[in-house]
């Protein structure tokens, strides 16, 4: 927990007065009931300690992304293993993050006693990652930190440019934490991935694509046996508790309703792009459930005074002042939040 740190991320609603929150972008379908129902149900079972090894959670998870159980490992939330995978990383040598993107990257990495370099992304570029990357001597960084779809952008990386980049054979983080909330899921051949490159680490999570941020669980996939079992001992036993572990299950199971709800997020991210830039804000094209922009406005201060929180994105290493992120919400959140910024602009 923190005590006197600020809080450098969205879904601060225990700060401020808020009736609609924008900050944080989980799928705004909300949580599947089957999720909710074994979230009532594993109340049962809390007495017990939860299986320290996940095993019918790795087994799920196996089998939904067709990556042996071997090679996942589970975590509380995909912030811890940001933590444990950073701390099993060299430390005379930096790590590079590509950036601008999520910072506990950075935080994990500085808390681990690793350097930490960045990788700016252009904004001539569209702030998409190009085979410029490859110039640098990326082979020389402890890992590189790669984002897709990348927060703040919702860009992706093109296939074909994250498989040079692994076949430099540089340690790759890969986050793919929003891949499931785009239309094309399916783009990374993940099995594949990490199969043939073992210096690849891919990192999921529960969080966003089944709203369920309140019970910390994530997971990491690669084919480095030696990594996996050095990321379990920097992490404590019982991690992942039974109540988590009981809603990931049931959650792989909700597989058809999680497709049905990228359809409304991308028909309702069109909507929100094209009334913003109806209004003369700018706004980057994005394939996950939010959107990077920019104006003169200052909408945090704007919006929190009528209750509404947006992400402010200035700390975003490699953005500054006037750069925000809303995420997609349902077509009455997002009225709303329109309806408001109308009255600002």
């Amino acid at each position: 927990m923190y005590l006197k740190q600020k809080n450098p991320h969205g879904g601060d609603i225990y700060s401020n007065d808020v009736l609609l929150d924008m900050s944080s972008n989980m799928n705004p379908a909300g949580m599947p009931e089957e999720v909710r129902e074994a979230v009532r149900a594993s109340a049962d079972g809390c007495e017990r300690y939860p299986d320290p090894y996940c095993r019918d959670l790795r087994r799920a998870i196996s089998e939904s992304e067709r990556v042996p159980q071997d090679r996942i490992i589970c975590g509380n939330g995909a912030a811890e293993l940001i933590y444990s995978y950073a701390f099993c990383l060299p430390k005379d040598r930096p790590a590079l993050i590509v950036s601008p993107s999520f910072s506990e990257y950075g935080s994990a990495l500085e808390a681990a006693g690793v350097g930490v370099r960045h990788y700016l992304l252009r904004e001539q570029d569209g702030f998409r990652l190009t085979d410029a990357i490859l110039e640098e001597d990326i082979t020389s960084y402890g890992s590189v930190f790669i984002c897709t779809p990348n927060n703040p952008t919702g860009l992706t990386v093109s296939p074909g440019l994250l498989g040079r980049i692994a076949q430099t054979g540089a340690r790759v983080f890969c986050d793919m934490c929003f891949l499931d909330l785009t239309e094309d899921p399916d783009r990374y051949d993940i099995p594949s991935l990490i199969e043939r490159y073992p210096n690849v680490t891919v990192l999921k999570a529960f969080t966003k694509s089944w709203s369920m941020a309140g019970l910390r669980l994530g997971y990491a996939m690669t084919a480095d046996n030696g990594l996996l079992e050095e990321m379990s001992e920097k992490t404590q036993c019982w991690n992942v508790s039974y109540v988590a572990q009981q809603a990931g299950i049931a959650a792989l199971g909700c597989t058809d309703w999680l497709r049905k709800s990228v359809g409304i997020i991308s028909a309702q991210r069109e909507r929100l792009a094209n009334e913003l830039t109806v209004l003369g804000i700018k706004v980057w094209p994005s394939e996950a459930n939010y959107l990077m922009l920019r104006t003169d406005t200052d909408l945090y201060i704007k919006m929190l005074e009528r209750k509404i929180l947006v992400r402010d994105c200035s700390d975003y290493e490699g953005l500054g002042k006037g750069y925000y992120r809303i995420a997609v919400k349902t077509e009455e959140e997002n009225g709303m939040f329109l309806n408001t910024l109308k009255e600002i602009i």
